[in-house]
């Protein structure tokens, strides 16, 4: 019975649904706060910036990012069907002036024309990409040319000491994660280390 309750709560991290989803999108705000500050600290926003949110969960940080009033569109793609309609209802406002599209979409396979964006972000959700080459050729499709990609993780080091993520977690360590970006054709400007061994911001540029 408890193994079945673990497995559930990491289950939902990766894909938030009903009351279990929204607790657990709550918990991630939470815990998430060092990450926030590190893509807010460096993705330098500028005006009329074409900006993708991969994972927005319930929304958080999409908020933290207007609450900066530059003229900025932001797109946000999610696996989860009730995180979608919940941020919809919730961002009417910004969604109706066009400022705000989400979808119900995996970053494995997107809708989006080449070059669309020309920053994007992701805040631990690359532990539930099934299949980590195709997700990076994806980001460097979609992104413009010289175009940046922020990608906030916990190591594999710290999540393996976490009970719940030996469910549905893929654990990668930053030289993982490296090796994937640059094999993809992305170059890696900075590593920024918010926590030794335990939390990292990898930010790469579209070397095209």
């Amino acid at each position: 019975m408890i193994n079945k309750f673990i497995k559930y709560v990491g289950g939902n991290f990766g894909n938030p649904n009903g009351i279990a989803g929204k607790i657990s999108t709550k918990l991630m705000n939470i815990i998430n706060q060092r990450q926030y500050m590190a893509i807010l600290d460096n993705i330098n926003l500028e005006q009329n910036d074409i900006i993708l949110d991969i994972g927005f969960g319930n929304g958080y940080f999409i908020n933290k990012l207007f609450k900066k009033n530059i003229p900025i569109n932001i797109y946000g793609i999610e696996i989860s069907n009730d995180m979608v309609n919940n941020v919809s209802k919730k961002y009417k406002k910004s969604i109706e002036n066009g400022l705000l599209k989400l979808s119900l979409e995996n970053i494995v396979n997107t809708s989006f024309e080449n070059g669309t964006f020309n920053k994007m972000y992701t805040i631990n959700t690359i532990y539930f990409w099934n299949d980590l080459e195709k997700c990076f050729f994806e980001i460097k499709r979609i992104l413009k040319p010289n175009g940046i990609f922020l990608n906030a993780i916990y190591t594999k080091e710290y999540l393996n000491k976490i009970i719940y993520t030996k469910y549905g977690f893929n654990k990668y360590s930053i030289e993982d994660l490296i090796k994937v970006t640059e094999e993809n054709g992305m170059k890696i400007n900075k590593i920024v280390e918010i926590k030794k061994n335990k939390i990292y911001c990898i930010i790469s540029e579209n070397d095209k």
